[in-house]
């Protein structure tokens, strides 16, 4: 048992001022609860970006007192963002080790674009069952993934690229295939980050912009071209082992990136 002294409770206000004095305090505590869960959902938002842009290749360590200087964020709730990571399977826990950015094998490489496949000719299937006018007319992430590739910004291009297939997801309105599409997406992503050639773009922005014209004129070949074009990218995968290198947690999440 703790032998630490429990302060007495101060003696409670009676009637109106008990009022005026709890009210002020309720607040403040919704306040801090509110600006705590924030913090938790930026982080987790700042770390699963630096992951799936590559900022945080894969064998990564993740070690929490470093995280928790840089974010200001206590350490259950940090633990509490590693394992949403986990559960998404872009970090490993590791027992007595801590957490890394997970290292996805040559095998899984070839399982998560095979379970793509499948997964996106039903988004597809959806989209064009479902989409309205205006969601035919989405055409900015392909604009500005393509835009992003040719400035050379791979990391802004593979964010751009990743949201397209999540919008197509997105509109066909099956919420339980958006789920597993993000996971996976997230997933491919660092497979993308261990196995692609350098100068590969990550998804070729000319096969989105076919699967675009396809899907706003709600061509049922837009199924045939999303899964031949995941196909390819499979292919362009150079599915070899690649060691890690050392990261500085505090660079990744300087200039501006700190979530408070």
């Amino acid at each position: 048992m703790s032998s630490t002294l429990i302060p007495l409770r101060p003696l409670r206000p009676s009637g109106a001022a008990a009022k005026r004095e709890q009210t002020p305090a309720r607040q403040a505590n919704r306040r801090a609860r509110t600006a705590n869960g924030a913090d938790v959902a930026a982080v987790y938002e700042q770390i699963w970006t630096a992951i799936i842009d590559h900022s945080l290749p894969p064998e990564t360590r993740l070690v929490e007192e470093r995280l928790c200087e840089i974010f200001g964020l206590g350490r259950t709730r940090l633990r509490q963002v590693l394992q949403r990571l986990a559960h998404e399977r872009v970090v490993t826990l590791m027992p007595n080790r801590g957490a890394a950015v997970s290292r996805p094998s040559a095998r899984e490489a070839r399982d998560v674009f095979a379970a793509r496949g499948v997964l996106e000719a039903g988004t597809v299937a959806g989209f064009i069952e479902l989409a309205t006018r205006a969601d035919c007319k989405r055409h900015q992430h392909v604009t500005r993934e393509h835009a992003a590739w040719r400035q050379g910004d791979r990391r802004a291009a593979l964010k751009y690229s990743g949201e397209f297939h999540l919008i197509i997801a997105e509109v066909g309105g099956n919420q339980i295939l958006m789920h597993m599409l993000r996971d996976l997406v997230s997933r491919s992503s660092l497979i993308i980050a261990m196995y692609q050639a350098p100068g590969t773009p990550c998804c070729p922005p000319d096969e989105h912009r076919e699967l675009a014209r396809a899907l706003e004129r709600r061509q049922s070949r837009a199924v045939s071209l999303m899964v031949r074009h995941l196909e390819r990218v499979r292919a362009d995968l150079r599915l070899e082992q690649i060691a890690g290198k050392s990261i500085d947690l505090r660079s990744v999440f300087a200039n501006g990136r700190r979530a408070l």
